[in-house]
């Protein structure tokens, strides 16, 4: 099957229900250009439902374990014709060339099936019944199915079906056969989610020739939802990448003069191909390309604010706050007899910090800049160093005072918690112990972050809850009540709470986003809830019961602070506010 058939006609929609339109098409083609010269690709602008993307790498994953596969049956004919000779290397130290990394089952069995969609006509496909078994949807999913459109477009498409997050299977393919549940040292291709793979990596058993089997000879990488893997544990990612096209401890492969040499020396992760697909730009997504060395080069896809038809910026705040004009007072409320919301007086507070840490000399530039200004330069270097036009040293040492680099290792790692922790004391902490707001919401994306927070508000001995992924469902119901009504005043809420139960949260007037939401959508979804007026607290009689004292002025305003650290995380406020002066 040539690429140039599959891939046109899985990008005039011959292969799926929803055809793409001409402007996806055109750049779809070119991203398949990038993934068919085996150039590395870190593509974050892959929305919930695109299976086109799913489609354009199960395509290229056929092609080069089908080609492989018949550069090595071509090779071993030649070999016994002629005997083996060193041109001959083109294997691996095992099988195993592809690992695809997904978060849960639904997303495996989808990506099997667009496989077999591919294959020719007239394949054999082994165990395929106990793989939909196992994958299918589970019991109890015909109520869930009911239920469905209650909760957003993207939560459904995450948890859909099966979403159970551990798993592993290896799958063999030949030129009309697939073999689901092959053993790993027999495999070419490997699904697995990161949790899947962990149980083999850390397990106490000696397990080392199956992990090895898996991650010594990988030639194509590719994680798929990234986004959805950031909610699990991207630690276990992390490991996992580290540990992929590493010389094998024990010697448990064949052929071994048919091996690459690149493999031989350590080389081998300098041609492997790793592609990332996310919905969300995250810092820790594109960290992650660090640990990619393919010499073919790397592609970078970012999301960017734009203008788009339809809507005159692409944002995530209200439109009344992002276009001029549409900002409605007391008086135009009046005239359209429609009241006003809470969102028509919208307020914007953005807070960046910084962390102080050592400068760095590995630069060549600083190197430079220290040998100049060094008074125990002699010989060659002193030479060197005065034959240096003034011009360009001045060049340098300017650039060395405006290039600050930081050691972010120090103190385990956590120097941008902590720092965000000290500029929410400094610059937040005494706005909530003086009582200025009311029904304050305190979105944490992290949960070492949200335990901090927690102790440093039980310090001060504030009127708080804490909802998080932890949290059992009829306390984090009784939590959401309480706030609703006025009888909480703070309420912290971790990112992973909202990701995996995505309930509403009502009553809210006063965010403040500890750090940027992994997804921008979040604040949009979250600001909505202000146009539903505040639950009322009555007693058992029906009196209603007032806590604090809020204004009526403060219930129609909404205020919105986003605590952020730039070199990290400004794109991703430029997202949602939809603009790159941040």
């Amino acid at each position: 099957m040539a690429v140039e058939e599959v891939i046109d006609t899985v990008l005039e929609g011959g292969s799926f229900n929803d055809p793409l339109s001409p402007t996806q098409i055109t750049s779809l083609k070119g991203v398949f250009k990038i993934i068919d010269n085996y150039e590395d690709l870190c593509y974050c602008l892959r929305g919930p439902g695109m299976e086109s993307i799913r489609e354009l790498y199960c395509v290229h994953i056929l092609n080069h374990v089908l080609k492989s596969r018949k550069i090595m049956v071509t090779n071993t004919a030649r070999a016994l014709k002629s005997g083996l000779d060193d041109s001959i290397r083109d294997q691996g130290f095992h099988r195993a060339r592809v690992l695809i990394l997904l978060p849960t089952r639904e997303a495996a069995r989808r990506t099997v099936h667009q496989i077999l969609r591919l294959m020719p006509q007239g394949s054999t496909v082994s165990h395929r019944r106990r793989f939909e078994q196992d994958f299918g949807p589970r019991e109890g999913q015909g109520d869930r199915d009911k239920r469905k459109g209650r909760k957003p477009p993207d939560f459904e498409e995450w948890f859909a079906c099966n979403s159970d997050d551990r798993f592993r299977i290896g799958i063999a393919v030949t030129k009309k056969s697939i073999k689901l549940y092959s053993s790993f040292p027999e495999s070419d291709v490997v699904l697995a989610s990161p949790l899947g793979l962990e149980t083999i990596m850390n397990s106490k058993e000696d397990k080392s020739v199956d992990i090895q089997c898996i991650t010594s000879s990988i030639e194509v990488l590719v994680i798929d939802q990234a986004e959805h893997l950031l909610m699990q544990n991207w630690g276990i990612v992390q490991d996992c990448v580290s540990r992929l096209n590493q010389r094998p401890k024990k010697p448990s492969f064949s052929f071994p003069a048919r091996i690459r040499l690149a493999y031989l020396a350590g080389y081998a992760s300098r041609y492997r191909q790793t592609l990332i697909f996310s919905a969300v730009n995250c810092h820790l997504v594109t960290m992650l390309l660090g640990r990619c060395e393919n010499f073919q080069g790397m592609n970078l896809f970012l999301p960017i604010p734009q203008y788009q038809s339809g809507r005159p910026f692409f944002g995530f705040l209200p439109e009344n706050y992002l276009v001029p004009g549409l900002k409605r007072s007391a008086t135009d409320a009046l005239e359209t007899s429609e009241p006003l919301t809470a969102l028509d007086n919208f307020k914007l507070q953005l807070i960046s910090f910084g962390v102080a840490g050592s400068l760095h000399t590995s630069n060549p530039l600083f190197e430079l800049s220290k040998n100049i200004d060094s008074p125990d330069i002699s010989g060659e270097e002193e030479v060197c160093a005065m034959t240096l036009p003034l011009g360009e040293v001045d060049d340098v040492l300017l650039l060395k005072r405006r290039l600050s680099t930081y050691d972010l290792s120090e103190t385990g790692g956590r120097v941008v918690p902590l720092a965000r922790l000290a500029t929410f004391k400094q610059r937040l902490l005494p706005r909530l112990r003086k009582g200025l707001d009311e029904r304050i919401l305190i979105y944490v994306p992290d949960y070492y972050d949200l335990e901090e927070l927690r102790k440093v508000l039980r310090e001060e001995a504030l009127s708080f809850c804490c909802i998080h992924e932890y949290s059992e469902d009829n306390e984090a119901e009784r939590y959401r009540n309480l706030f609703d009504q006025g009888r909480i005043r703070i309420m912290l809420l971790s990112e992973r709470y909202y990701f995996y139960r995505r309930r509403k949260i009502r009553g809210a007037r006063n965010f403040i986003f500890y750090g940027v939401p992994t997804f921008p959508w979040f604040v949009r979804e979250l600001l909505l809830c202000c146009e539903v007026a505040p639950a009322v607290a009555t007693t058992a009689s029906g009196e209603t019961i007032s806590f604090g004292a809020t204004k009526s002025s403060d219930t129609l305003s909404t205020s919105l602070t986003i605590l952020y650290f730039p070199p990290w995380e400004a794109s991703q406020v430029s997202m949602i506010t939809a603009s790159i002066d941040v």
